[in-house]
């Protein structure tokens, strides 16, 4: 079976016009694709945190040993450490620093997720959490919807 038009096939402009035109056809694309790419950079800084998530000061002391707020916590088996560029680190990489950080606990009360802040971060006001979000809805009158049954 033959895959590959032949040279005088409608696929391959001969006269230097369809040439032309093939040639800004695939400048144009090219174009869109470099624009999209070069703007990725922008919106890939903007990191999205859940409902219920802590700001705290973190110090790597001996993982999975920490220190937050001064206090030593344990981090959970599967803690997820995500770096300033969101980026999964290991714990023991980050022995002996300290970091500003958004931190979720798991059911056992172990700190299950950690985001090493950039400095725009940690200007920016942590997200609502939980009681939060419940105070507001009940000032507001709104109904949390219910689960069928």
């Amino acid at each position: 079976m033959n895959r590959c038009a032949p040279p005088g096939h409608p696929a391959f402009p001969t006269s230097s016009a369809g040439r032309r035109a093939a040639l800004r056809w695939l400048l144009a694309v090219t174009g869109v694709a470099v624009f999209t790419l070069a703007a990725a950079p922008a919106h890939a800084g903007l990191r999205m945190f859940p409902v219920g998530t802590r700001r705290g000061e973190i110090t790597f002391s001996n993982p999975p040993q920490v220190q937050l707020h001064g206090n030593t916590e344990q981090l959970s088996s599967g803690t997820r450490i995500h770096d300033a560029n969101n980026r999964l680190v290991f714990a023991n990489t980050l022995k002996g620093q300290t970091f500003v950080v958004n931190y979720v606990r798991d059911g056992n009360r172990t700190i299950r997720e950690i985001w090493i802040l950039t400095p725009g971060e940690i200007q920016e006001k942590l997200p609502l959490t939980q009681d939060n979000l419940n105070r507001i809805q009940q000032s507001q009158n709104i109904v949390p919807p219910s689960m069928p049954n």
